[in-house]
């Protein structure tokens, strides 16, 4: 896929900035004693946004599950429509409703002490209005954070990769409390796949992944990097401070990131990722269903329409879930 122009012009100028920065500053991570330095706020130009929380919360009394349902729409902006309890539980709750393409709500088991678990992924969190009231609602509300997904979007694959990433593991940049992390790569072999470099572990609560986002979504030639990091509540504590200072934690896990400055358009990259997702849904169905419609095409005379009344269904595949509120754009676009 072609990269628009005006995203072509803010790469290069991104990869200007960040070669003018690296001939400057000194990329060597912080003295750090117990895996992560908490960097205060304000003081780092990295530049981070949530893209994954979980947190559990028991109910207060004299309140029902209603109660956390109105909280997930209004204070976490999912919309209901498309909730459905799936009659499976999940990880020891008896009970699991997928909220839409945005996450979960588990709840029941008499080991779960009637407490009450919420998953919300990457597309529920950039509609999250105000992170603010979210970290409020948590802490009032005594819910313990247990994920937190920390991201940096290199649309242009300037400052960071998974090549770079790699040099910075053999460097031992990635090394804390004079132990070096494990770490594992998954290799596309040249492919267009996209690769995937894990450094750390979910079993000790701290994972970072290097990945080409933009290969993962379906463009093999897109050189869009995501560099993410996964905190848990593996022997810490994880706050909700994180969802409002996700840089300063983003680069306090790993301070080797800390000099990532790039900026940070979220609109861009989403639509970019809904762009990606569709244009790879179009040639997954020419693929599989072309000479199909090819031969509907013949029998209906050439009457597209009348094709297109007997195959179309109503809804969202599941590569463009989430992706709802970029199709008018994308539609915009593509109309000459």
């Amino acid at each position: 896929m072609n990269i628009p122009i005006d995203d072509e012009m803010a790469a290069e100028a991104t990869c200007a900035r960040v070669a003018s920065a690296d001939a400057s500053a000194d990329l060597s991570p912080r003295v750090v004693t117990r895996g992560e330095t908490h960097i205060a706020e304000g003081n780092t130009g990295a530049t981070a946004f949530v893209d994954w929380v979980g947190f559990t919360v028991s109910l207060p009394p004299g309140q029902c599950r209603r109660w956390l349902e109105d909280a997930i729409e209004t204070v976490f902006c999912v919309p209901r429509e498309g909730w459905s309890d799936t009659g499976k539980g999940w990880y020891g709750y008896k009970h699991r409703i997928n909220l839409g393409p945005f996450g979960l709500l588990a709840f029941g088991g008499e080991a779960q002490r009637g407490t009450y678990h919420v998953e919300l992924n990457g597309h529920a969190c950039r509609a999250i209005r105000d992170w603010n009231a979210a970290r409020l609602w948590g802490e009032t509300y005594s819910a313990n954070v247990t994920r937190v997904d920390l991201a940096h979007d290199d649309l242009g694959a300037c400052a960071v990769s998974v090549a770079k990433a790699l040099g910075w593991l053999a460097d031992g940049l990635f090394t804390t409390s004079g132990r070096p992390p494990k770490a594992e790569l998954f290799d596309d072999l040249g492919s267009g796949r996209g690769k995937t470099l894990y450094v750390g572990s979910r079993g000790a609560g701290k994972l970072l992944r290097v990945y080409d986002k933009g290969k993962h979504l379906g463009d093999p030639m897109s050189p869009w990097v995501r560099a993410e990091v996964e905190l848990r509540n593996k022997g810490r504590v994880v706050p909700w401070r994180a969802v409002t200072a996700a840089a300063s934690y983003f680069a306090g896990a790993y301070p080797v990131l800390g000099f990532l400055s790039t900026e940070q358009v979220r609109l861009r990259t989403i639509q970019r990722g809904g762009q990606i997702s569709y244009d790879a849904m179009v040639n997954t169905l020419r693929r599989q269903g072309g000479k199909a419609l090819g031969v509907m095409c013949q029998v209906h005379h050439g009457d597209a329409a009348g094709v297109l009344a007997r195959v179309v269904r109503e809804g969202l595949p599941k590569r463009l879930q989430g992706f709802g509120d970029v199709i008018g754009q994308i539609a915009a676009e593509s109309t000459p």
